[in-house]
């Protein structure tokens, strides 16, 4: 098991969603007119086989800074979620929802686009676990969330997601 220590920063993506894939094993596409009915169960898939993490901290935390590392801080937490994602040899990449769409839409568009943030991470198996720590940019909590990653023994990944954490898209509109 590879001995990781970084720090990176980003944000919570313009829709409140923190993503992180592995293109190498993710399968996102559905066809030009996908619906939110059909992308939901697309999302969970790749989120139950390892190849997706994704969170909805919400919209008011849209664009809040968000801390990405190998160890937790000291700031409690006022939730937490967490899941596996295995990484291939293309690694792991900060995503949003939207370009996790456009792949849905475009056969050929990938689920990160080059502007994403590549992680400094080797091929393995690892614990991704969002931690938040305000409700809304009102907050003034800096950072709004942090996403850990810790290396975990290489086996199975099979998860038993039923909705992605903490999205309710019928109480959006």
């Amino acid at each position: 098991m590879a001995d990781l220590n970084f720090e990176l920063w980003a944000e919570i993506d313009e829709d409140g969603f923190v993503a992180l894939v592995s293109p190498d094993s993710y399968r996102g596409f559905i066809g030009e007119d996908w619906t939110l009915d059909q992308l939901i169960p697309c999302l969970l898939k790749n989120l139950n086989i390892g190849s997706l993490f994704i969170v909805h901290p919400g919209p008011d935390l849209a664009n809040e800074p968000l801390r990405i590392s190998t160890t937790r801080s000291d700031s409690t937490a006022l939730r937490e979620a967490s899941s596996l994602i295995k990484v291939g040899q293309a690694g792991a990449q900060l995503t949003d929802y939207t370009q996790l769409t456009m792949a849905a839409q475009f056969a050929e568009e990938p689920p990160a686009a080059n502007t994403h943030l590549a992680l400094p991470i080797p091929s393995g198996v690892y614990q991704v676990t969002l931690r938040q720590f305000a409700l809304s940019y009102e907050d003034g909590v800096d950072p709004a969330a942090e996403l850990i990653l810790e290396p975990v023994a290489t086996g199975e990944v099979e998860q038993g997601f039923e909705a992605i954490p903490w999205w309710a898209p019928d109480q959006e509109h």
